[in-house]
């Protein structure tokens, strides 16, 4: 799958995560994301299913059309194995990026250091 192009802070990796906890429908990602993070962080559907519509068809997630009551389907996400290693990939990526980013924050401009 193409990377986009942000490379700090992935989406794609947060949303992974919560579906990698629990099987999720999209209403419960975005009312969790907020929750765990104090209204910090909110998504907008309209920026949220084209990254999961992205993992499904990449083979990271799939998804499953579950009748709730008479008439309403959620659609769950479900992790795939080939999602957990794209999950582990990313966290790693994003780990180095926050180390990157503290050097520069703690460098006391020296240029010949």
């Amino acid at each position: 799958m193409a990377r986009p192009a942000n490379n700090f802070f992935k989406l794609e990796m947060v949303l992974l995560k919560i579906i990698n906890q629990q099987d999720c429908y999209g209403y419960q990602i975005t009312q969790l994301l907020s929750r765990l993070t104090n209204n910090k962080i909110e998504i907008k559907e309209g920026t949220m299913y084209p990254i999961l519509y992205r993992l499904v068809d990449g083979g990271y997630i799939s998804d499953k059309k579950i009748l709730v009551g008479k008439r309403l389907t959620r659609v769950y996400y479900h992790i795939e194995p080939r999602g957990k290693k794209y999950l582990d990939e990313l966290y790693k990526e994003y780990q180095e990026t926050i180390k990157n980013i503290d050097a520069i924050m703690i460098w006391e401009g020296n240029i010949n250091e």
